[in-house]
């Protein structure tokens, strides 16, 4: 056993090193591409963008400049993970509720982020197509010299190759033997290409430490809020239910200890009616407990605890899991309420007729989706939905909606699950 993992490490070590070198060069080649596609845009948007700006029908012009940057910018940040391991997260400001075109148009103005990419893609048109173009004349020079011996004959007779005579094919084994050795050469150049464009993407298109900072305090706030609503849910559904009925079960009780002597079916009777009412208390308390954390979450885990929500569903809801073990709690908490308010808002709000559930892992990551054949328009701003935003935030997740009008909705949400 020890001789099989020890042979088996460095056939891994190889593997990862082949595969860093095949990411290395498909992210400074690949960048060759998107690099004349940015200074297109960048020529293109700031033409039109200074041509129609000020004239109020260039106001769309200019947002949707600035929205094609910003889909640029997605690219860039996905791509960084060739060479990062991960891609980089975006840190743009949330867009105003109000959606008329000037509203719209100072939010984009005033968000930072937005001018940090049109500064990334000025720099990367240059930097990316100057090195990607570096990139393709040495592994040119490199795999041209060491496949010499096989193409040379199709050469002119007169050819010459870094000033030696190619005559004979004997002579071509030292353009060869050059191109191997330039080899190693070009790896450490492909090397630090790739990641000097890497880092210049993490500098422009990642969250800077202010930024973070302010996020982290943010997102800490949002769960604070999300604790406080809960705390007074908790509260409100104590005083108006359970409470209550426990006033009205004293009651009862008292009023049936009065007759007991002189009416016994009465009394009986009264006795019987406290016993409901401890019947119904005790219901909304199971209610109230399961809302806080529901008990199969917390013993059988979030498979279990999902596929109970969706049968309790008035819908046909599939569900699909795919988990391999069980994560941290506040990870499956945050998991459970998400299904539970994506399928609350199918029954409540988009009278759907069906719905469909995916929980799965990737990775470091959760990644849930929720899809619904309902009418959609669903607000992302209300109350249900930022309150759950605020709540995956504070675990470092994520939650887009997408729900035209007509439908389908589907939730999809990301959080972190490292354990």
């Amino acid at each position: 056993m020890a001789a099989t993992a020890t042979a088996s490490a460095p056939a891994s070590t190889s593997a990862a090193r082949l595969q860093r070198m095949g990411a290395d060069g498909l992210y400074v080649l690949t960048g060759l591409a998107t690099s004349i596609v940015a200074f297109t845009v960048w020529i293109t948007g700031l033409t039109l963008s200074l041509t129609f700006g000020l004239l109020i029908v260039g106001f769309p012009v200019v947002l949707g400049t600035f929205a094609v940057f910003r889909w640029l910018a997605d690219l860039e940040r996905r791509r960084a993970a060739l060479v990062l391991g991960e891609p980089l997260i975006s840190n743009y400001r949330r867009p105003p509720e109000d959606r008329r075109l000037a509203a719209r148009l100072k939010a984009v103005a005033h968000d930072p982020q937005r001018w940090k990419d049109l500064a990334y893609h000025l720099i990367f048109s240059v930097i990316g197509f100057t090195w990607g173009t570096i990139w393709l004349v040495l592994w040119g020079f490199v795999l041209g010299s060491i496949t010499l011996p096989a193409w040379w004959w199709a050469m002119p007779s007169d050819a010459q190759y870094l000033a030696m005579d190619l005559d004979t094919w004997q002579q071509t084994l030292g353009a060869a033997a050059l191109g191997v050795a330039v080899l190693p050469l070009a790896l450490f150049a492909q090397r630090g290409l790739a990641l000097s464009q890497a880092r210049i993407a993490r500098w422009l298109l990642a969250p800077s430490l202010a930024a973070r900072v302010e996020r982290l305090t943010e997102t800490r706030a949002g769960a604070v809020d999300v604790a406080t609503a809960e705390l007074q849910r908790i509260e409100r559904d104590l005083h108006d239910g359970a409470q209550a009925r426990l006033v009205a079960l004293a009651m009862d009780l008292g009023l049936a200890e009065e007759r007991f002597a002189r009416d016994p079916e009465g009394a009986r009777a009264l006795v019987g009616e406290a016993r409901e009412e401890a019947k119904r208390a005790l219901a909304e308390l199971r209610d109230l407990a399961r809302g806080i954390r529901p008990a199969l979450l917390a013993e059988r885990g979030l498979s279990e605890a999902i596929s109970a929500l969706a049968a309790r569903t008035p819908l046909p809801t599939p569900v699909e899991v795919d988990l391999h073990g069980r994560l941290p709690a506040p990870v499956e908490l945050a998991a459970y309420f998400t299904v539970a308010e994506a399928l609350t808002n199918a029954v409540k709000h988009a009278e759907a007729r069906s719905a469909r559930v995916h929980v799965w892992r990737d990775g470091d990551r959760l990644r849930i989706e929720v899809r619904d054949d309902g009418r959609g328009g669903a607000n992302p701003y209300g109350h249900g939905l930022d309150g759950l935003t605020k709540r995956l935030a504070a675990l470092d997740g994520t939650l887009a909606i997408a729900s035209p009008h007509g439908g389908p909705t589907v939730l999809y949400a990301e959080v972190p699950c490292e354990s």
